[in-house]
């Protein structure tokens, strides 16, 4: 378990959406992730929209993964029942965290029903940082971060939060 800080870091966070219909114009989910980042004091270190198989994702996501650069990953998009993100990144989680996968479709439960099974939203440690793969949806990955991600990335959370797992920069 990794100890709470009495200090605030700003991370450094990479986003991705997987998208095949997605452009720099109309990333909405892409756009709320990163507003959520900022607003709790993160900052945007690459931001990309991409489409592929699962070989080429994994490829992708493990550029960042080795860019010192970047302390967090997260991707929205590509998580549903038939999609490829969690495939991409099960050869690079090197830790998985199940207890936000199993949170994150507690809180689907409560918001969309029995709909929220379909997600296979997951995260871990990969290369000493932080991955967080969400849904495509705004909701799901509005829903994903207040309640999961920008708390853990609070490297003050009590008694303990993911962010302090990351090694100091």
């Amino acid at each position: 378990m990794s100890k709470a800080s009495d200090t605030p870091r700003r991370l450094r966070v990479a986003v991705l959406t997987y998208s095949n219909r997605r452009t720099a114009a109309d990333d909405s989910t892409g756009d709320l992730i990163r507003a959520c980042l900022v607003a709790a004091g993160h900052s945007i270190a690459a931001s990309a929209i991409r489409h592929g198989d699962a070989p080429l994702m994994r490829e992708f996501l493990r550029g960042w993964l080795v860019d010192p650069a970047i302390d967090v990953v997260v991707s929205n998009g590509g998580t549903g029942v038939t999609d490829c993100m969690p495939e991409a990144a099960a050869a690079l989680i090197e830790h998985d965290i199940p207890g936000f996968a199993t949170l994150f479709q507690v809180l689907s439960l409560q918001d969309i029903g029995s709909s929220g099974m379909l997600s296979r939203a997951s995260a871990g440690l990969a290369g000493g940082k932080l991955l967080f793969l969400l849904p495509g949806s705004e909701n799901g990955s509005h829903l994903a971060m207040q309640a999961l991600v920008i708390p853990q990335l609070n490297s003050t959370t009590r008694p303990c939060s993911l962010a302090g797992l990351l090694a100091d920069e």
